[in-house]
């Protein structure tokens, strides 16, 4: 060990004299604690929010879609379809028919809504999406229950929940669906607009926890929405579910260029930009306003450190003069500072890790799952997150040590000593 350590960490203990300054350093550590642990907690929650949101968000839409580029039907797409889900990384295709359309409750034409709504295949569509897993009242098996319903004669649709609450329609309901599809604009001008009402019979609703697909979505057959939109066998979208969810820019990419044009391929990423980037930008806006009591924790360092250069000046002049060197006198009081910050570094990310894991464990803090629909608070903790809390606790405690270190070291040794009695 080092004289400049040795000395530092003397200067820390207690001592009958001096035990007010140690007294200061412990609440100065517990500062560093409260801080550290606070910071990595809140991130954690921060990220098992975001991981929760885009586990919804992304699980209801494709990792990866493919489209025209003109937004046109795409014929031949089964060859289309075995081509991308042979592509390294991805582990699911679907076709889809996706278009908008005017709904309608039969009970009361008057409860009408402009939705999206898309056309998928029972049998494929699960392996891309997690709609399944949101059906309110299907069977045990989760099954889409769309197309011709032969028992009824009709044919079958799903709804968002929220969109089936303000229709005021449920399962056994039958609503209308009409498309602008291939509209005359000139014969509508001069004839009037009287489009086809398609009727389908509601066998399930969905909720999935993200009010974008809840209040607005529709799910038919395939086949039922390419005989609306008058497609033939032709589908707008390829939905595709990747292996590792940001490997999706990479699949993209390579998507892109084996494809070409008249393809467009967009990712996750390209969906949802402004929404990712609000949570990021989120996660970062705390972390920030969190770091102030970590410098605040800091300050009380240096005011520790300012404290005993002014009350151990004898004993820095006492060493200078048996021959410590300035940039001795000065580690002495960095090392302190170090020590503060590394103890309360350390035990912070200690206590914030102890705390994450028993909620992760054993969900101690519940919330209300009607409301967030989970019934726990969400905690995801990232080793970067740690060790970034951990630098930037250190960086802060370092710097607010800079001054009482050179304050000392600046010290001349006759005039230290002066006034020892």
């Amino acid at each position: 060990m080092s004289i400049a350590l040795f000395v530092a960490c003397r200067y820390l203990r207690s001592k009958q004299r001096e035990g007010f300054f140690s007294v200061i350093a412990y609440m100065a550590v517990g500062g560093v604690i409260l801080g550290v642990a606070a910071l990595v907690i809140i991130l954690s929650v921060t990220n098992g929010f975001a991981g929760e949101v885009k586990n919804r968000l992304i699980g209801m839409n494709a990792h990866v879609n493919v489209r025209r580029f003109d937004g046109g039907p795409i014929a031949g797409w089964e060859a289309l379809q075995q081509q991308v889900k042979g592509a390294a990384g991805v582990v699911g295709a679907a076709p889809v028919v996706d278009s908008k359309v005017i709904i309608a409750s039969q009970l009361d034409l008057g409860r009408v809504d402009g939705i999206p709504v898309w056309g998928i295949d029972p049998a494929t569509f699960p392996a891309v999406s997690d709609l399944t897993e949101h059906l309110r009242y299907a069977n045990p098996e989760g099954q889409l229950r769309l197309g011709l319903l032969a028992e009824l004669n009709k044919r079958g649709i799903v709804l968002g929940e929220y969109l089936a609450r303000r229709l005021h329609v449920g399962p056994g309901s039958e609503v209308l669906l009409m498309t602008v599809q291939n509209l005359d604009v000139e014969a509508a001008v001069m004839d009037g607009f009287s489009p086809r009402p398609w009727s389908f019979f509601v066998t399930d609703h969905f909720e999935s926890g993200m009010y974008q697909y809840d209040d607005n979505y529709a799910f038919v057959h395939l086949e039922d929405a390419q005989r609306m939109l008058e497609l033939g066998d032709g589908i707008t979208d390829i939905h595709i579910r990747v292996e590792d969810i940001y490997q999706a820019p990479e699949i993209r990419d390579r998507l892109a260029e084996e494809l070409g044009y008249p393809y467009q391929v967009r990712d996750w990423t390209q969906l949802f930009p402004e929404f990712f980037r609000w949570i990021e930008l989120e996660k970062w806006a705390i972390f920030l306003a969190l770091s102030l009591i970590v410098l605040v924790a800091a300050f009380n360092i240096m005011s520790i450190l300012v404290m005993s250069v002014l009350i151990k000046t004898p004993e820095i002049g006492i060493l200078r003069t048996i021959g410590c060197t300035v940039g001795e006198i000065y580690r002495i009081f960095i090392y302190q500072g170090l020590v503060i910050g590394g103890i309360g570094t350390f035990l912070g990310c200690l206590i914030g890790f102890a705390l994450c894991w028993a909620q992760q464990r054993f969900a101690l803090i519940s919330i209300p799952g009607d409301m967030y629909f989970i019934s726990s608070l969400p905690v995801d903790m990232d080793v970067v997150d740690f060790a970034l809390v951990a630098a930037i606790s250190m960086v802060i405690c370092l710097a607010t040590s800079i001054y009482p270190a050179r304050k000392a070291a600046g010290l001349m040794p006759v005039e230290a000593i002066r006034y020892i009695m």
